[in-house]
C-alpha cells in the first residue's frame, strides 16, 4: 500500500463514485478540504481516502470512506494507513486538537480501539447554512436518512 496527499482535482471523480455507492450524496469539490490522504494499491488502485480541515491548532478529520469494492482485510489495513497518517499530519501541523463525526458505527468502533479517539456527544445533531443561497441545492449529502424521512413527513 502506498498513501499520497489527495488532488481534489484528479480525485474528486473516484471519491464521488464511491459516495454514489454507499448513496450518501456529493460533496461540493470546493468544500473539500485541501489537506487530504489517499491509499493505493501497488497498482495505483485507489482504496480510501480522508480529509482534514485544519486551523490554527485545531484539526477536523472528515470525509473518511473507502472503495465499497476492496476486500475487507485491504479496507481494514488501509483505513488504518489512512486515519493514522491523518493523525501524524495534524500533528505534523502544529494542532493540538483532532475531531471528527460520523455515523457509521464501524467507524466508531475504530475511532475509539485503534486510534485512541474518546467519543464525544452521542446525539449530537448537526447543521449546515448554504451560504450561497442554494447553489447547493437540498444538500442531501449532510443528511441522514432519519433527517430526510422526517423532512418529507413535514
Amino acid at each position: 500500500m502506498q498513501l499520497r496527499h489527495w488532488n481534489i482535482d484528479t480525485d474528486y471523480d473516484t471519491l464521488v463514485k464511491w459516495w454514489d455507492h454507499y448513496d450518501f450524496g456529493r460533496v461540493p469539490k470546493e468544500a473539500l478540504p485541501r489537506t487530504g490522504m489517499l491509499v493505493e494499491d501497488e497498482n495505483k488502485n485507489r482504496i480510501c481516502a480522508g480529509g482534514l480541515y485544519i486551523d490554527h491548532k485545531f484539526a477536523f478529520m472528515e470525509w473518511v470512506i473507502v472503495d465499497p469494492k476492496a476486500k475487507p482485510k485491504l479496507a481494514h489495513s488501509s483505513i488504518k494507513l489512512l486515519i493514522d497518517s491523518l493523525v501524524k499530519l495534524a500533528k505534523d501541523k502544529g494542532c493540538i486538537l483532532l475531531y471528527t463525526v460520523t455515523e457509521n458505527p464501524g467507524l466508531h468502533k475504530r475511532y475509539v480501539k485503534y486510534h485512541g479517539f474518546s467519543q464525544g456527544e452521542n446525539k449530537t445533531r448537526s447543521f449546515i447554512k448554504d451560504l450561497t443561497d442554494g447553489d447547493f441545492g437540498p444538500m442531501l449529502w449532510v443528511k441522514s436518512q432519519e433527517v430526510l424521512d422526517e423532512e418529507q413527513d413535514n
